[in-house]
């Protein structure tokens, strides 16, 4: 038996994009079969990496001297190298869009714009360049003539053990209901107001109701007499998020329609909370669109009206509400499954090929427990290790500025930007 060619997912970031578009698919492809590896830009043995891997996909791996050199004599040996996006990080003319209070430090935006350009350039390098949503599908293709095949961002099978803890041990609160939103960065205050009109009448007409808001965000003075009725969570690692947005009786996911970095987004705020079996009310993106069947496994939103009927119809209607929720589940389960994914992935890699890779006979899929996530991926990068790459690839004068936006950070509460 021949050796499989193996598969390596470089990603240049950390957190949860990190885990969802390289963590998530090196279980993925090692459960359908598929040698892989994951590595970050940083890792000092990255030239062993490559040259081990016959395919290589970059996820939101900025551009730099030594990228560039691993990719070229990849390339020239006849290696696959792909790029992978899951955001709109490659077009710098959309940057106005951001909604961050960060930006408001020119030298955060200066860098970030910088940024941008090394993304696209890591882009404009690669044959085909995988993205989770169709939109960003769109965006690659329209903007940089890349055939662009999309491969859905889905559940680990950690985060599906965590999903199923928290729902057996599901707290009852008879006679409340709890309006949950999970946040996760400092960019969603104009997505929230999309739903704070619909909320604040709700919370009005029903007193049973609670809002819990999880994560940074910044309520206007027209919450005021509401305050006591909202509990404030800070944020939630993923691991113990299931817990909390068990705790929902309707989960929120608003986004701005008419903002390219939203339209952007993936469904995993619907595919979280339906783990839990918790029903969703999102607004009517490509990607919830694509995910939930209104009245079905969960409401989409258009308008403030409809905002104010889905809360209505789950507040007053009990068995709405729990029919909603086993459906979201029962088609999350279905449709987001390691296993299948890490098929779907496969046959996308074989496609961008041009030619089978992995023959159906030799795969040797991996038992479920030797495919967990290894807690070492996550605690690398360290702090130090970015900093001394940084150094090395982009010179004094970045790490200088990334070591002010990171101080200015700590020092916002005191000193804020006006």
């Amino acid at each position: 038996m021949t050796a499989l060619p193996q598969v390596l997912i470089l990603s240049g970031v950390s957190g949860d994009t990190r885990r969802y578009r390289a963590l998530h698919p090196v279980q993925q492809l090692r459960l359908a079969g598929v040698p892989c590896a994951s590595a970050h830009l940083t890792s000092p043995n990255l030239e062993k990496a490559f040259e081990a891997a016959a395919v290589i996909i970059l996820h939101r791996a900025a551009w730099d001297s030594r990228l560039e050199s691993l990719v070229r004599r990849a390339q020239q040996r006849g290696a696959l190298v792909l790029g992978d996006t899951d955001d709109l990080v490659f077009d710098a003319a959309a940057f106005k869009w951001i909604d961050s209070p960060d930006f408001k430090d020119p030298i955060r935006a200066r860098l970030y714009r910088a940024e941008m350009l090394r993304h696209r350039q890591t882009l404009e390098a690669c044959g085909t360049v995988i993205t989770s949503t169709e939109y960003l599908s769109g965006q690659v293709q329209a903007q940089l003539g890349k055939t662009a095949p999309v491969h859905r961002n889905a559940f680990s099978l950690e985060m599906l053990a965590c999903a199923e803890a928290a729902l057996k041990a599901r707290p009852a609160h008879p006679g409340r209901l709890v309006a949950g939103y999970a946040s996760g960065t400092p960019t969603h205050d104009h997505d929230f107001a999309l739903a704070t009109p619909a909320l604040q009448a709700a919370l009005a007409r029903h007193p049973e109701l609670e809002l819990w808001l999880v994560g940074p965000l910044q309520l206007d003075e027209s919450w005021n007499a509401l305050l006591p009725r909202v509990k404030r969570c800070s944020f939630v690692p993923w691991r113990s998020l299931p817990q909390t947005l068990a705790q929902f009786d309707i989960n929120l996911a608003p986004l701005a329609m008419d903002n390219p970095f939203c339209q952007s987004k993936s469904e995993i705020k619907f595919m979280e909370a339906a783990l839990v079996q918790t029903p969703t009310i999102a607004s009517a993106t490509p990607a919830f669109c694509h995910a939930i069947r209104s009245g079905e496994n969960g409401f989409l939103a258009r308008s403030s009206g409809d905002w104010a009927a889905a809360l209505e119809a789950l507040i007053s209607q009990p068995e709405l509400r729990a029919n909603m929720a086993r459906q979201a589940r029962q088609d999350v389960l279905a449709a987001y499954a390691p296993q299948r994914m890490g098929r779907q992935l496969a046959a996308l890699i074989e496609q961008a090929a041009g030619r089978p890779l992995w023959p159906e006979a030799e795969l040797r899929p991996a038992a479920p427990p030797e495919a967990a996530l290894d807690a070492a991926w996550e605690a690398h990068p360290t702090g130090a290790e970015r900093a001394l790459y940084t150094l090395r690839r982009r010179g004094p004068l970045t790490l200088l500025g990334l070591g002010w936006v990171f101080f200015r950070r700590l020092a916002a509460p005191i000193f804020p930007f006006r």
